[in-house]
């Protein structure tokens, strides 16, 4: 049997689905999380998922030392996901979400030192994108070739991407110096059941459900390409496990269907059968126009391509938040 997967991160929206693909597999996964101190973390999933005899779970604050956590010294593949997520966060608590991503990222490191990986698979984000355009250096779609650009520390929206920029950083240095194939995955708006309260499409659900008029959007121009969970954690599976994406950065997304906010609002009404008029309330500080990723580079290293278009992803997505509403 060979060693066991870790995941940090894994009561989270990715971190979780990557746990069940590997339960499935029939791998022996343990997961790291403080998953008390994030809404919506704690739920029958999470809970349905932890009793499966191939999971293990710590709770435990990976902004605190993990040097006495004891849970073996070698590992097949360690996806360290960890992070305060949600675009809201950015703006309302800067200070936190940036030290809590960059103290998990040092800690889980540090105790790494003394362990071994076949693969550390560091989850980074296309938020460290989100000044290029202003300096006309985002190309769409775009290669991970884009320069990554922080302008000023006063953007408080780079509490987010710069942090994990610098997750990258430490990480790709780390698997250097201590001879740990590392790999860097960039996120590109993953979405699907179970991610939360604190995203687009979720927030969209939730304000369409209680009727909002006008319905208020944010850069109703400004286009995403979105990519469905199921796809993510292939791809994410096959960086992991494929030699040739050893010390290398890739996209994970779907660059097929890159769409409006405005399209994704009248999309997902039409889907809920709901009317409202849309209310255009400008874009949020250091909110790039467009986002669509190149994936080029995964689909040659890897030979993943993604399957779930955006009309079956949101109405999986779209049934899976229905259902607990009405719980």
């Amino acid at each position: 049997m060979r060693p066991p997967v870790l995941i940090t991160g894994g009561a989270g929206f990715i971190g979780y689905h990557l746990a069940r693909y590997h339960c499935q597999l029939g791998d022996s996964v343990v997961l790291l999380d403080n998953c008390f101190k994030n809404e919506g973390k704690v739920d029958q999933s999470f809970q349905e998922l932890i009793t499966e005899p191939n999971i293990q779970f710590i709770l435990t604050d990976l902004t605190q030392s993990l040097l006495d956590i004891n849970v073996g010294k070698e590992f097949s593949i360690v996806y360290h996901l960890a992070a305060i997520n949600g675009t809201r966060l950015f703006y309302e608590m800067p200070f936190e979400v940036a030290s809590t991503n960059l103290l998990s990222t040092l800690n889980l490191l540090e105790w790494f030192q003394s362990k071994s990986a076949d693969r550390l698979v560091y989850a980074s984000t296309s938020e460290v994108y989100a000044d290029a355009g202003e300096l006309g250096l985002l190309n769409i779609p775009t290669n991970e070739e884009t320069p990554v650009v922080f302008t000023q520390p006063t953007k408080v929206r780079f509490s987010y991407g710069a942090s994990k920029f610098m997750g990258e950083f430490l990480c790709l240095q780390f698997g250097k110096k201590s001879n740990v194939p590392t790999s860097v995955v960039r996120y590109h708006n993953i979405y699907g059941p179970r991610m939360g309260n604190k995203h687009v499409i979720p927030e969209f659900i939730a304000r369409m459900e209680k009727n909002e008029k006008p319905f208020r959007i944010y850069g109703g121009n400004e286009t995403r390409a979105f990519c469905y969970i199921d796809d993510a954690v292939e791809a994410t599976y096959r960086v992991a496990t494929t030699s040739s994406c050893e010390n290398e950065i890739i996209h994970i997304g779907n660059s097929d269907e890159e769409i409006s906010i405005e399209s994704l609002a009248k999309l997902m009404m039409g889907r809920l059968g709901k009317e409202s008029e849309i209310l255009e309330c400008g874009g949020r500080s250091g909110s790039v126009s467009r986002r669509c990723p190149d994936v080029s580079k995964l689909q040659r290293l890897t030979g993943f391509k993604a399957r779930i278009n955006l009309k079956e992803g949101l109405s999986r997505t779209l049934d899976w938040y229905l259902s607990r509403s009405a719980l």
